[in-house]
């Protein structure tokens, strides 16, 4: 949907200021839809309006649509233009492309006119064949399992033939226009009940790592990001919103795994926690490569695969080498590691040209709970309430370290980045 207030179009300085409008508006939705926080889209898009003309420029966005009103001194009416935003699966080749694309625009290296068909190319690009997708998910999911749970070949496959037959549901479901939750419900349902189902029926199945492995790919990563830093950008609507997203869907996944895993009580499985700390080496190698599948996924450009593999490496690896399992601290690791995450995903963001959520909500999953909400949610079905409180709370108190930690790390990256710059431009560099 497209709104601009009714103005004659005789006056050339008219015209571009119209094409100016429509064009912040049409990049703000790309970078909204891409699920990008909507404090950093209206920041980018504030930063921008002056390169094209639009010094008196009032931006607003929200999750759902976003608006810009500019009153020059030679207008008799503000000129606005609306565009309406339907957040999908991430897409961060646009993100990515359009943030890019700002930052040439600002320093004037093109023209409003190669601006706007850059533009439209990146929105023409079609998105990843499904197979393809689905293939990147499976390499992400085989990369999680090994990350909990070791080079195991029945609990690998278990995980990946859950994920198979969930991702045709999760589709058909978004395809449908049902709502998104019905999706994720019946996917978490699949991706628990079938590796109770193949242990029950006698194979080498490790099954809490098999589910776990399998629900990385669906876990509210991005949302918890977005929440956090949304919030301590002033942007309290947008932050709730977000912080709804997660927490609706965390707690369907969590309610899928319940149901999944009360088959597999049925069948008279128990659940044996793996107490044994993977090679440091190992786990960190499998982080990268559950990071990098996904981020293939959700078709993020080549040259960022790599270091967004490497920093989901490093949140993970600082974690391994700080944490001292049953000492009750271990959220701070957890939070050292998000603000480590944070911090490198500002510097390479800036490096690159591009909005730092391209790098966070992929990053920061190697960190994200999964096992201790799934061993929370397990405990629930047979019956034990006392452990099911101690790791439910665990899970949370580690989810709200983790979005302040990154929340903090963007912050000091994108403020020292800042000095920085200042500094140089004072010594004349």
């Amino acid at each position: 949907m497209t709104t601009t207030s009714s103005v004659g179009h005789a006056d050339p300085r008219l015209s571009d200021v119209v094409k100016a409008v429509n064009f912040i508006a049409d990049a703000g939705k790309q970078m909204l839809e891409s699920s990008s926080s909507v404090s950093e889209v209206l920041e980018r898009l504030r930063e921008v309006a002056p390169a094209v003309g639009l010094d008196r420029c009032d931006v607003d966005a929200t999750l759902s649509s976003v608006t810009l009103s500019y009153w020059g001194t030679d207008l008799a009416v503000p000129l606005t233009a609306m565009r309406v935003v339907n957040v999908r699966q991430p897409r961060l080749e646009r993100l990515a492309g359009t943030g890019a694309l700002l930052d040439q625009l600002q320093r004037k290296q093109l023209d409003l006119d190669e601006a706007i068909r850059r533009l439209r190319a990146i929105e023409d690009r079609p998105p990843l064949r499904t197979r393809y997708a689905n293939l990147a998910l499976l390499l992400s999911v085989a990369g999680w399992v090994v990350f909990l749970n070791g080079v195991d070949a029945g609990t690998i496959a278990a995980a990946l033939l859950a994920t198979l037959l969930a991702l045709p549901v999760k589709y058909n479901v978004d395809r449908l226009g049902l709502p998104a939750w019905g999706g994720t419900f019946a996917a978490a349902l699949i991706l628990a009940a079938v590796p109770n189902l193949l242990a029950w029926a006698g194979l080498p199945v490790r099954v809490g790592p098999a589910v776990v492995g399998a629900l990385f790919i669906y876990l509210p990563g991005r949302a918890l990001v977005s929440s956090m830093i949304d919030g301590l950008a002033n942007a309290p609507l947008s932050s709730l919103a977000r912080g709804l997203e997660a927490v609706v869907t965390a707690g369907v996944l969590a309610l899928g795994m319940l149901v999944g895993a009360n088959i597999g009580a049925g069948l008279g499985l128990t659940y044996t926690p793996n107490t044994e700390a993977e090679p440091i080496v190992m786990s960190v190698l499998a982080a990268a490569v559950g990071v990098f599948g996904l981020a293939v996924a959700w078709r993020m450009p080549r040259d960022q695969l790599l270091p967004s593999a490497a920093v989901g490496a490093f949140g993970w690896f600082i974690v391994a080498v700080t944490s001292v399992p049953g000492d009750g601290s271990g959220w701070v690791a957890y939070t050292l590691a998000a603000l480590g995450v944070g911090l490198a995903g500002a510097l390479l963001s800036t490096a690159q040209g591009t909005p730092t959520s391209v790098y966070t909500g992929v990053a920061i999953l190697p960190l994200v709970p999964g096992l201790t909400l799934y061993q929370g949610m397990l405990a629930i079905s047979q019956g034990q309430n006392a452990v099911a409180f101690e790791k439910l709370g665990e899970a949370m108190v580690v989810s709200v370290g983790i979005a302040v930690g990154v929340a903090v790390g963007l912050a000091l990256g994108r403020n020292g980045i800042k000095i920085g710059r200042r500094l140089l431009s004072a010594t004349g560099r």
